[in-house]
């Protein structure tokens, strides 16, 4: 429990048990849940709830704050159950509390919870009054379910704004960007807007057009970092990811059966690191899809290299590349290189599926029979810098 601003309270949770978000994308360093209580001079709101295998904790919080009797609404922002996990039971302390939801979270709070009464679907930019505070809802649809909101309180102009803004790793270490180094945790924002929030891109511009006219001065997120000391930031960084505006440096992914295709990565990255961009190097078989979407996501120029298998691409490569369809990460530039032996085509498979994101494929395709040649390693470095020096001119 802490406070972030006068009579506005963290009272979320860390969890350091779940190995995996939505059973798919690894918490190494954990996750938290956010949750807030605001405190005006006439009416007392909490703003979401935890995971319900936490709720002890967050009630044992959220009573340190205020008596459960004194608790007027409860806001959900967002209906997912790492966010309302817990309604329930802070409903059975706090009976006589109105819930407050967007108007599409209306239809959910009954088919989750069972509850219709004392159940408000709020209007856009609706206010509700606490006395000194005031909350204003905002809709912010597909950012990223359909009936998320934002709340704002305009006193202290803070934005509780739901999934968006958040990061995966957990808060032991501080709970804002006052307290911590928070350049730690922007790779762990990064991967989670590109495993989580990035097919809804056109969504996440509309919300940003939509709240960043609003004066914001702290950013409560549901997950990660509260953000005060430099709101720009965070606001930065998400509208380059909303634009899909990579860093100008390469991921080479690659995979490799029987060593072949292995064989060239050196050529490959000698040929970047020429150019003089920064390279990452990732084993698309060993290396959890959840970095390869986000060191997608986080350089502008990619290079993929695997074996053609059973006439198409290397399964893990198939794999990744429905996901970059699914997750519509678009406008990268991309080579490729990949040994075959009785059956090719598999490059250009994937440079197919690739054009239809708007990815910029550049040529040759460097398919080659067995182990590499001298001279195809010699064109494999000549890949590298091609690829290097594309991304240097954006």
């Amino acid at each position: 429990m802490k406070e972030i601003s006068p009579e506005i309270f963290y009272v979320g949770v860390d969890d350091y048990e779940t190995d995996l978000f939505e059973s798919m994308w690894p918490l190494p360093e954990g996750v938290s849940y956010n949750a807030y209580i605001v405190k005006g001079k006439e009416k007392v709101a909490a703003i979401d709830t935890v995971k319900i295998p936490f709720v002890e904790e967050y009630l044992e919080k959220v009573e340190k704050v205020t008596s459960f009797d004194k608790i007027d609404y409860i806001i959900l922002n967002h209906m997912e159950p790492d966010h309302t996990g817990s309604l329930l039971k802070l409903l059975e302390k706090a009976p006589q509390a109105k819930i407050y939801c967007s108007k599409k979270a209306v239809a959910m709070v009954k088919s989750l919870f069972n509850l219709e009464e004392n159940v408000h679907g709020v209007e856009e930019a609706e206010e509700l009054d606490l006395g000194d505070k005031k909350l204003i809802f905002y809709m912010d649809p597909l950012v990223h379910w359909p009936e998320t909101m934002v709340t704002y309180e305009a006193e202290s102009k803070t934005l509780f704004s739901s999934d968006a803004f958040g990061s995966f790793k957990g808060l032991k270490e501080g709970i804002t960007d006052e307290e911590v180094d928070y350049h730690g945790y922007i790779d762990e924002t990064i991967r989670y807007f590109s495993n989580i929030v990035s097919k809804y891109t056109k969504y996440v511009k509309k919300a940003l057009d939509k709240l960043l006219p609003i004066e914001i001065k702290i950013i409560a997120p549901a997950h990660g970092l509260i953000w005060k000391k430099d709101v720009k930031h965070i606001v930065s960084l998400y509208q380059q990811l909303a634009d899909m505006q990579g860093e100008k440096s390469i991921l080479v992914l690659w995979g490799s059966m029987y060593g072949n295709t292995k064989l060239v990565i050196d050529a490959v990255v000698e040929g970047i690191e020429e150019a003089g961009l920064k390279v990452t190097i990732l084993d698309v078989a060993r290396d959890h899809l959840s970095y390869q979407i986000k060191e997608t996501a986080k350089n502008q120029g990619i290079i993929l290299g695997f074996p053609t298998y059973d006439g198409e691409e290397f399964p893990p490569v198939s794999f990744y590349l429905d996901m970059m369809r699914r997750k519509n990460i678009r406008n990268r530039i991309v080579g490729f290189f990949g040994s075959s032996l009785w059956s090719g085509r598999a490059l250009k498979k994937a440079a197919d599926k690739l054009k239809t994101l708007d990815w910029q494929i550049v040529e040759p395709l460097l398919e080659f029979r067995g182990k590499p040649a001298k001279e195809l390693l010699s064109q494999a470095k000549e890949l590298g810098k091609q690829v290097a020096q594309k991304v240097k001119e954006l």
